[in-house]
């Protein structure tokens, strides 16, 4: 019988990731941080990304190949869903279908924390203007070299 391998266990803390920040086309206020502490890069099918939204700050409306769950953990604003907006606060939960154009502005006076989850396999997103530091309007998360 072979000798089972045991791997540690790795716990990402959001709070503590290295977050990339973020903008979209030439709009100041269209700006963010992200990071992704579970993707195919930790050997996971699915992903979660993080994303932190300062004061005044917005992520401008995007799609993505699939569906995906966001919850806020911090902070309050305003979620946008196709032509439909809602406000938000911590503990909220918005479903965005696939395909589904959606954005977030932070209307607060503390910075917006999201968590976002989606599923197995390669996620497509768009952007209207590109992004940076991607240089793009549309790129594949996660981003593969």
């Amino acid at each position: 019988m072979a000798a089972a391998t045991t791997q540690a266990l790795t716990t990402p803390i959001l709070g503590e990731l290295e977050l990339i920040p973020f903008s979209v086309g030439d709009d100041p206020k269209a700006r963010g941080r992200l990071g992704a502490p579970v993707s195919a890069e930790t050997g996971s099918a699915g992903m979660v990304v993080y994303l932190e939204v300062d004061p005044g700050d917005h992520i401008p409306l995007h799609t993505h190949t699939a569906d995906e769950t966001v919850v806020v953990l911090a902070g309050s604003g305003v979620a946008s869903l196709g032509d439909r907006r809602a406000a938000i606060t911590v503990g909220a939960v918005i479903a965005v279908p696939a395909f589904e154009r959606h954005g977030f502005e932070n209307t607060g006076n503390e910075t917006l924390k999201l968590v976002g989850f989606l599923p197995t396999g390669v996620v497509g997103s768009w952007f209207d203007e590109p992004v940076a530091p991607f240089g793009t309007p549309t790129f594949v998360v996660p981003i593969l070299e």
